[in-house]
């Protein structure tokens, strides 16, 4: 899972750059899992100069303890609070988190979880609204599962090919548990 970081939640130039390079359409959507070669290539090349951050947690769920063996929303909901809470209120502070395709229930749970979890810690919530979007139509969310794919394809198959184009940009790269 990643969380990717932008200033904005706008429409990303460079990767409608990138979908010209390809002479795809402008509804194309970068997964990269069904993405070929030559797409991961000139998408991460399309976003090197992008400004953007990474927090990514790579889950081994053979070694994660039996109280957190969770499926589903309640396992969205534990790592991706544990993600972010890796962060200082300095580093994700009133900022708004965008999910791909989440029912009101998983971000109600998520919102809550977040919640309960700062005022235990005493700390300011990470953010200040938690929204769903389609990733066909926004692209910080085809940024991130382009990142999420080259993220485990580095961690997991030691592939080397697509994570150094944005590895500077890794500010948490937490391999779970």
């Amino acid at each position: 899972m990643a969380l990717v970081q932008l200033a904005t939640h706008q429409p990303i130039t460079e990767i409608a750059n990138a979908r010209r390079t390809l002479n795809l359409a402008s509804t194309f959507e970068f997964k990269y899992h069904k993405s070929t070669r030559v797409q991961r290539e000139v998408f991460f090349r399309a976003v090197q100069l992008l400004p953007f951050r990474v927090r990514a947690a790579v889950i081994d769920k053979s070694r994660v303890p039996a109280e957190l063996k969770l499926q589903g929303h309640p396992f969205i909901v534990e790592w991706t609070t544990r993600l972010v809470l890796r962060a200082t209120e300095l580093d994700i502070g009133n900022d708004l988190l965008v999910m791909d395709g989440a029912v009101p229930s998983l971000r109600r749970a998520l919102r809550i979880r977040l919640s309960n979890e700062c005022r235990r810690l005493k700390r300011e919530r990470p953010f200040s609204k938690i929204i769903t979007a389609d990733s066909k139509r926004d692209d910080g969310l085809q940024l991130a599962d382009m990142v999420v794919g080259a993220v485990r394809h580095y961690v997991v198959e030691s592939e080397q090919r697509f994570y150094p184009t944005f590895a500077k940009k890794v500010v948490d790269l937490w391999r779970a548990p």
